[in-house]
């Protein structure tokens, strides 16, 4: 089984960020079928990830091809943090295309703003490796000021240290702003439980564009989905998670 070291600078209030997590089984398995590119990534989170340090990583293939997939297990000691299963590899080629997915809603990334405290304060060690910035009237939202319509979040992202974004932080990327129920005034966490990644492999122009729309909230059960694109446009991946809604607690 092999032993992989996790990084807490991907840490959110001490839990390992979810899409993080994702992308180091996407990269696990695109290595492991020979650095095949990405397709899906279907997540489960079972136990909070905290820290760096090793962990282990069973991979097992489930089917090898055109289009190879794998199931992915990341556990410390006795105790499965996650599972994954993970398809690499590139369909036939043809000339079909349906785009029906509304632009960025946003401008770009030198008019938009840093998050606020809340997104910002100690413990978010994800922000010293990743640079986010939002759209303006996202980000007063989240300052306190008029509260959204509607639970959604547009903003950019890239590493804090410059270097250009890489398919790693591509299969993160849907999973990296602040939560969306935030835009609404309404406090509190929404962790990701489940969670399906579709990666759209070429070439990755500049930082990444985000938006992350919630749909749903009934008994503490919240819906998503986040559509991300690079700066020339082309849509590099989307997501669909569940989430489960944690109020703050009281006093």
């Amino acid at each position: 089984m092999p032993v992989i070291e996790l990084d807490e600078a991907w840490s959110i209030k001490g839990h390992l960020n979810g899409g993080y997590l994702a992308a180091v089984a996407g990269q696990a398995a695109s290595e492991f079928f020979d650095g095949a590119p990405v397709l899906t990534i279907s997540a489960h989170y079972l136990e909070v990830a905290r820290g760096s340090g090793p962990a282990d990583l069973e991979i097992t293939a489930l089917r090898t091809g055109r289009l190879s997939t794998a199931r992915l297990t990341l556990s410390r000691g006795n105790i499965a943090l996650a599972e994954f299963i993970v398809t690499v590899g590139l369909p036939r080629a043809n000339e079909v295309r349906i785009d029906d997915i509304d632009p960025f809603d946003g401008p770009g990334w030198e008019d938009c703003v840093e998050p606020g405290p809340a997104w910002s304060g100690p413990g978010m060690e994800l922000l010293d490796t990743l640079h986010n910035r939002l759209k303006p009237s996202d980000g007063a939202a989240m300052l306190g000021g008029n509260a959204s319509v509607h639970p959604v979040v547009n903003g950019w992202v890239s590493y804090r240290d410059e270097r250009p974004v890489d398919p790693f932080l591509v299969m993160a990327s849907w999973d990296v702003l602040p939560p969306t129920i935030w835009c609404m005034g309404i406090p509190g966490n929404v962790p990701t439980v489940a969670a399906q990644i579709a990666l759209y492999p070429g070439d990755i122009v500049g930082r990444l564009a985000s938006r992350v729309s919630g749909h749903y909230l009934r008994d503490g059960i919240m819906d998503e989905t986040a559509v991300v694109w690079d700066e020339s446009g082309r849509v590099c991946a989307t997501s669909r998670q569940t989430a489960i809604y944690v109020p703050p607690r009281e006093g």
